[in-house]
């Protein structure tokens, strides 16, 4: 006998009852998100392409999405049986993180520094070898510097990589209900995908969780060395509308409906009148203007312009702070 069962529609109301669940277990649990996490990730998706490249000798695409909050034991427990962790030691935090990777990525790796070719699915379904853990460890090292470069210009870190572990012997590091933060990590390598992770537990962030829930949109995170030049070379190579400002004044509204063809109107400035040179909305230059060449006019320019060259009306419209009377700005 055979019975049918047929999967019933999830509501609204369950979807919602079980996002709140979510959110009472993470807070429950004492997780608090940290963005600067994801932004360091993130940073990471990047540089570690030149760092596989440079120091294991392989290219490869890695793609980050966002940091997850999980349990331990749900993190330990979805690890590639066939792969392997590294157990890192955070000297100045005073704890310790994981970094798993899986199988696709520790042999796709292999293959390609052996001189052969990665085929996807040829992972063979077995405990890694001592040659592979080793492979392995390499790898764990470069994503190691990596982060810890990433991580150092937030705060002081120090990591020490530790031993090798595997996916079964990693569940008994941490309680199974130590709250993590994961950094999660997709690498294609050829036709072959992997991943690999960075688990680290909310009380080894503890420390310096003040330093990683707040965003600072001013630091600067890695060396991006080509994407400053792609940046250099753009701006280089664009072009800016510049006007020409002979004098502002206030005309009165039945003067100006007055106005038709052939009307002639009073500027009120001498030919050696100071000339504006706008830029964007901005006076950033003054100087005088006179005949060039082939009897062109032309604009010699005097001196730069700066926030308390301007009268009050013209630096609030610009949204440009002037000093005060003892030279500090407003």
């Amino acid at each position: 006998m055979q019975a049918n069962t047929t999967a019933l529609p999830v509501t609204d109301s369950e979807m919602t009852r079980s996002i709140q669940e979510e959110l009472i277990s993470q807070a429950s649990a004492g997780i608090v998100e940290l963005p600067m996490l994801d932004i360091i990730f993130a940073r990471m998706a990047v540089s570690l392409v030149s760092a596989f490249k440079s120091k294991a000798a392989f290219l490869c695409d890695i793609h980050f999405d966002n940091v997850e909050y999980r349990n331990w034991e749900d993190v330990a427990g979805e690890l590639d049986p066939f792969g392997i962790c590294a157990n890192v030691e955070a000297k100045p935090w005073d704890g310790s993180l994981a970094i798993s990777l899986d199988s696709a990525m520790i042999f796709s790796a292999l293959e390609l520094q052996m001189g052969g070719t990665p085929r996807p699915d040829s992972a063979p379904k077995r405990p890694v070898s001592v040659i592979e853990r080793q492979i392995a460890r390499q790898l764990a090292e470069v994503v190691l510097t990596d982060f810890s470069a990433n991580v150092s210009r937030l705060t002081e870190a120090r990591f020490l990589l530790d031993t090798m572990e595997t996916p079964q012997q990693m569940a008994a590091m941490q309680g199974g209900k130590t709250p993590c933060a994961v950094g999660k990590m997709s690498v294609e390598i050829g036709p072959c995908k992997g991943s690999f992770s960075i688990i680290i537990p909310m009380a080894t962030l503890e420390p310096v969780q003040d330093k990683f829930s707040k965003v600072f949109l001013g630091d600067k995170l890695g060396g991006d060395k080509s994407w400053r030049e792609h940046i250099l070379s753009t701006i280089n190579g664009s072009s800016v509308k510049v006007t020409a400002r002979v004098h502002q004044l206030s005309i009165p509204l039945v003067d100006i409906l007055e106005w038709k063809p052939g009307t002639v109107i009073d500027l009120g400035v001498s030919e050696d009148k100071e000339i504006s040179i706008i830029c964007s909305g901005i006076p950033v230059f003054q100087g005088y203007a006179g005949k060039h060449k082939g009897g062109r006019v032309g604009f010699r320019v005097v001196r730069e312009i700066e926030g308390g060259d301007l009268n009050p009306a013209e630096a609030d419209t610009l949204g440009i702070q002037q000093p005060d009377a003892e030279g500090r700005e407003e």
